[in-house]
């Protein structure tokens, strides 16, 4: 089998779309660029000089996908098509010039392009969000600001004071730097009126862009006037929310166990015989299996292991196997609200403590512990840099990719050892098997492409004519 591919089995059985090409055209003004991502490779790597534009791309798919009407019109770009496993096509077309770089605020009406959408056998549906001025919606977005986490200060028409560094920004660069946190409707933006088609389509994918600066937390950057810190370690976040999903988790167990557990007497003695599955051999083989399982609980802080007890060291009587088969049954069910934690997080420790010397990384209820070889406990947010980047990637694709989402990494090697690059993809092939996603990779690095150089695509510098563009 190809590396990174899909068996033909699993690819049979795989019905979700998928994205297997993007074209792209007059990119930053002069690149056309093409990526395959034929539907067998759980992953395609983007490789080319600075200034190509490969952050642009992937910036652009992850703004089309989230309907991002703001965003589609600040990259500049003349086109792109979108082609998907089931035989659609979208297209993304630029209507003027508006939003390219060296335009004022004045001169760009904000979004000024049209999606068309060709679907097998059936007719052309095309969509051009509504347009809209930035400047006639200040005094709504000026109210949107004054009740939000945003530290800024409007100072006068189009002027923006940044309280946590006291920056002085445009309207467009307040937008521009804090759009994560506007809503469309503060932008003055409307995408409720695109046509469900193209709607569905879209979310139906779900895509996750890992951006270059991984280690502040933009999150964060959402303090309030006269905070001082106004931005945190991403490592910590993580932290947080894996202590918050391990939470959500035990929640979800406390909820399917009182379930079971109200309705076991009346289960147990509605069962008058035995299944002929229901075995000794397989009554002990789930029962280790189980306890395994518990076992890795512990490791988490969620369970304690010090009250199981061991089956007897004898043969069972009948009622014994049919009242451990309905308890088998039932903790199998309570077992299963973490079964999600605990693939992930195996493969996190193996992946992360392959790499950190004289060191180990644990997680509990409080989240991230890292302990030393001499057994100090050290905060995560004081591991290197290139420890903090590997700890922040690869949680990142583990818990925060969704199941079968299209993720885009930007420049993975960012402040990792040659060794670490070495392995990326290889992890990369292990996350893709445990949440079916798929991955688009932009690098700069040799040593992340490795054995895998079947399945780059160089972006090359494919010059358009300048003149459309001044």
């Amino acid at each position: 089998m190809k590396d990174g591919a899909m068996t033909i089995e699993e690819e049979s059985e795989s019905t979700d779309l998928k994205l297997i090409s993007v074209e792209v055209s007059q990119l930053l003004g002069r690149f056309d660029h093409k990526v395959e991502f034929p539907i067998e490779l759980d992953f395609v790597i983007l490789h080319g000089p600075n200034g190509i534009g490969k952050t642009k791309l992937l910036e652009l798919i992850e703004a089309t996908f989230a309907l991002d009407v703001y965003a589609i019109s600040e990259i500049p770009f003349r086109s792109a098509v979108f082609t998907f496993s089931d035989g659609c096509i979208l297209f993304v077309e630029r209507l003027g010039q508006e939003a390219l770089p060296g335009l004022s605020e004045e001169e760009a009406s904000g979004a000024s392009f049209q999606m068309r959408l060709l679907q097998p056998g059936r007719g052309e549906i095309p969509w051009q969000p509504a347009e809209s001025s930035v400047e006639s919606n200040i005094p709504a977005l000026a109210r949107f600001l004054e009740k939000s986490d945003i530290p800024v200060r409007r100072m006068a028409a189009g002027r923006w004071r940044d309280i946590a560094d006291g920056e002085i920004l445009t309207t467009r660069e307040l937008l521009g730097k804090y759009k994560h946190y506007l809503p469309s409707r503060a932008l003055g933006i409307r995408v409720d009126d695109a046509p469900e088609e193209i709607s569905e389509l879209l979310k139906s994918i779900t895509v996750h862009l890992i951006e270059t600066q991984r280690l502040i937390s933009l999150a964060t950057a959402n303090s309030r006037y006269g905070k001082e810190e106004k931005s945190q370690s991403t490592v910590l976040e993580f932290s947080k929310d894996f202590s918050r999903k391990l939470g959500d988790a035990l929640a979800q167990n406390s909820r399917v166990s009182q379930g079971l557990d109200r309705s076991f007497p009346r289960r147990l003695l509605s069962e008058t015989g035995l299944a002929p599955e229901i075995t000794e051999e397989s009554i002990r083989s789930r029962y280790s299996q189980q306890s395994e399982i518990r076992r890795r609980l512990t490791q988490i802080s969620v369970l304690d292991a010090s009250g199981e007890l061991p089956l007897p060291d004898r043969a069972l009587e009948p009622w014994e196997k049919r009242v451990l088969w309905t308890y088998l049954n039932d903790t199998e069910d309570k077992l299963d609200t973490f079964q999600y934690l605990l693939d992930r997080v195996a493969l996190l420790r193996e992946i992360v403590n392959s790499r950190f010397l004289y060191k180990e990384l644990i997680l509990d209820r409080d989240g991230f512990k890292v302990v030393t070889s001499t057994g100090k406990e050290i905060k995560a947010s004081q591991l290197s840099s290139g420890e903090q980047h590997e700890l922040v990637l690869t949680y990142d694709l583990l818990f925060n990719a969704g199941e079968s989402s299209l993720v885009l990494i930007d420049e993975p090697e960012i402040s990792l050892h040659v060794t670490w690059q070495k392995e990326f993809l290889n992890d990369i092939v292990r996350i893709a098997a445990i949440n079916s996603s798929r991955f688009i990779v932009a690098t700069h690095s040799p040593q992340i492409i490795g054995k895998y150089w079947s399945q780059t695509i160089g972006l090359e510098p494919g010059y358009a004519d300048e003149k459309l563009w001044r």
